[in-house]
Formats: structure tokens, C-alpha cells, sequence
């Protein structure tokens, strides 16, 4: 399974090992459900220069995307990721500054519709679960596990070539790369399979870490980015407690313990 422990992001130019730096998403939920667990963390990009190179190879027009994903709206052009070449498949967050998602499916050589999906269901500075899928007739957008846009068409054109993630390359293939639209904000749980996955299923494995999916749910599964920010503080305070709850165990002394973690915060 490819990406689960070689996620590399690219900062200026430096390739940093593992994800160093994001949000605790167990913060930016204000009402429930809460998320506090799988996704203790995300990875934050700067807007400007991050993005991750995947090394998995998708060439097919029947797939799904996941991802938990967030916007700060500093920027109206982010790119959650984008398929080689560039008119094939790329989802934009805030495309216009109007908070919505923007889905852009083409052939390999032009857009099939411009934009073949949009939905006003997004908003900055919130998480939001996003999700599209192609069956390989029609392509479906799901907002935080319910359908809001759908479009009579599936992107084709698909090669091997590894593809962005929080970056756009519209460099036609066999040239060099170069990247754009860059994401400003956070993304975490970035999942790629090669089927279309049902609306139950896209429910069910929003709300899972990867250890925690089904057998049908891993079927098909390219790639899955945690990209949990384990080295925050409130990261570490909630595996504490997740690690006690597992133990049957007690923490003694929270409130202190809390006020210490969140001080470093």
C-alpha cells in the first residue's frame, strides 16, 4: 500500500520526512459530532510553496477521493490535488473567494465542463469532509457525507505520472513540473482509491483512521495520508487520553496537565 508511511512534503524546494507542523482538528470542530479521533492533527500549507508529491499511479476514470480539508480564505485559488495532465481531474477550494468547491473533470485534453461540479456547501476557517467519486459514467461531490453535486461525465486521459496533493501542475506531460494554485490551509486523511465508493461507505470511513477500516472499505484503497500532526501538544494530550480510555486507566491531575498543554500551544 503506497503512501501510508512515505508522505513527503515539499517546502521550498526541501523535502521534510514527516509533517512536522498543522491544526489540531479536535479544536476547529465548535459543535458535534467532535472530531477526536482518528484525525488528532493535520498537515498546514503555507499557500505559497508547500505541497505533497504522491508516488501512486492512477490511470482510470473510475476512483474516489477523500479528505478532511480546511481553508483559511486568505487566498481564492487553493487546490485540494490535481491529476496529470492538467486537464484531467483537479478539485479547487474558494475557487472564486465564494466559498464554495469547485470539481474540474476533462479527457487529458480540455475540460468537459468548466467547472464540471461547484457547491456552495463549504466554508472558510471549518472543516469540512469532502469526497468525490467516479463510477465511470457520472461523478458525485459529498460534503461532509451528503451528495451536493453530481455531474454526467468522469475524467479520463489519466496517466501514471505521480500527481500533486495541495498544488496544482499544469505542465502537459514529459515537460517539467510546475506548481501553482498552492493550498492555504489544512488537509488530513487524504485517501485515493480506484472505485467509486458508496454513500454509505463515504460515512463510514470519514469518521475512521486508517487501522480502523473495514475489509470492503480498504478494497480498492491507493493510498490513505493521515498526515496527523503527532508532535502537537493538544495531539499529545489527546493520545494520553485515548491511551488511558484503551488501558482503563486514570490521569491524575488533568486540569493541571491541560493548562500546561495548552500554555505550549
Amino acid at each position: 500500500m503506497l503512501g501510508l508511511l512515505n508522505t513527503v512534503l515539499t517546502r521550498g524546494g526541501s523535502l521534510l520526512t514527516y509533517v512536522k507542523e498543522g491544526l489540531v482538528m479536535a479544536n476547529r470542530f465548535l459543535t458535534p459530532p467532535k472530531l477526536t479521533f482518528p484525525a488528532q492533527g493535520s498537515a498546514e500549507f503555507d499557500g505559497a510553496s508547500d505541497y505533497i508529491q504522491s508516488p501512486v499511479d492512477v490511470n482510470s476514470g473510475t476512483l474516489s477521493v477523500g479528505a478532511w480539508c480546511y481553508y483559511d480564505g486568505s487566498k481564492s485559488l487553493n487546490t485540494l490535488l490535481n491529476f496529470r495532465p492538467h486537464q484531467t481531474l483537479a478539485i479547487s477550494l474558494n475557487r472564486t473567494g465564494s466559498n464554495e468547491t469547485y470539481i474540474y473533470i476533462g479527457n487529458g485534453t480540455s475540460w468537459l465542463g468548466v467547472p464540471a461540479i461547484s457547491a456552495t456547501a463549504t466554508e472558510a476557517n471549518k472543516w469540512f469532509y469532502l469526497s468525490f467519486t467516479a463510477d465511470g459514467t457520472t461523478s458525485k461531490l459529498y460534503i461532509d457525507g451528503s451528495l451536493v453535486g453530481s455531474y454526467a461525465g468522469v475524467p479520463t486521459g489519466m496517466n501514471t505520472d505521480a500527481f500533486p496533493i495541495g498544488a496544482v501542475s499544469a505542465t502537459p506531460v514529459g515537460s517539467p513540473l510546475v506548481y501553482s494554485e498552492h493550498l492555504s490551509g489544512n488537509l488530513a486523511n487524504v485517501a485515493i482509491w480506484n472505485r467509486a465508493l458508496s454513500s454509505d461507505e463515504i460515512n463510514s470511513v470519514m469518521w475512521k483512521s486508517y487501522e480502523a477500516l473495514s475489509g470492503a472499505e480498504s478494497n480498492g484503497l491507493q493510498a490513505w495520508y493521515s498526515l496527523d500532526d503527532i508532535t502537537s501538544p493538544a495531539a499529545s494530550l489527546a493520545n494520553m487520553e485515548q491511551l488511558a480510555a484503551d488501558k482503563e486507566a486514570t490521569i491524575e491531575n488533568k486540569a493541571a496537565i491541560t493548562a500546561a498543554i495548552n500554555a505550549l500551544s
